[in-house]
Parts: structure tokens; sequence; C-alpha cells
């Protein structure tokens, strides 16, 4: 990215954040670029999500735990796979939760609501 009026290049980098994160989501919501992905770690440490979010794409912020394991009843083990969407200025964020690839455990998506694009 060139910065207008100067030859200076500003990036984020590669990756864009510390951390080991997977299947990210980006969205823009209230004028800023936001990316969604799940924290990778053993199912068991799978129990929150944090999101990340940018004017530039090169300057990011983290939010820390905009959804915890502990605030859903029903999930037990791992939260993954987030997809948010804004519909009548409500944020849902739609998720996994659980070991949904064993058929003797309950396991599916959620859908949480938010007032603001970081929650809670």
């Amino acid at each position: 990215m060139t910065i207008s009026g100067s030859n200076d290049k500003r990036t984020a980098g590669n990756p864009i954040f510390p951390g080991w994160y997977a299947d990210p989501e980006a969205r823009i919501f209230e004028g800023s670029y936001w990316i969604y992905p799940t924290y990778s770690a053993p199912y068991g440490e799978q129990a929150f999500f944090d999101a990340f979010y940018s004017k530039d794409l090169a300057e990011w912020t983290k939010v820390d735990g905009i959804l915890k394991m502990a605030d859903i009843s029903w999930a037990w083990r791992a939260m993954w796979a987030p997809s948010p969407i804004e519909r009548g200025g409500k944020y849902y964020y739609y998720f996994a939760a659980n070991d949904i690839q064993s058929d003797d455990e309950l396991g599916g998506i959620g859908v949480a609501v938010a007032d603001k694009p970081e929650g809670p």
C-alpha cells in the first residue's frame, strides 16, 4: 500500500497479526475492516473468539474474547469457523461448536447477537 503523496510503503506483514488463528472471515463494518478468525488450538483450548480491526489494512487492533464458551450454555468443546453479518443495526455471529465429527456428541451452529461488531 502506498500512502498518497509519499514514497513510503506501509504493510501489515504476514501474518497480519500474531498468534495461532485459522478460518478467517473478513467484513467491513462501520468503516473498519474486521477479521474474525478461529483461535487455532487443541479442541479443549478453542474456548473463545478474538477479532481484529483496522482502518487502513496496515495497523490492526485486537479485541480479546468477543465471545467465550462460558457464555454459550450448550458449548463444551471447541468453537470455530465464525461468520458475522449485520442486519438492522444488529450483528449476528454464526459459529460452530463441540465435536461435530462425532455422531455420539451434540454439536452444531450457534448464533450470538450484539449491538456492535466487537460484541458483547
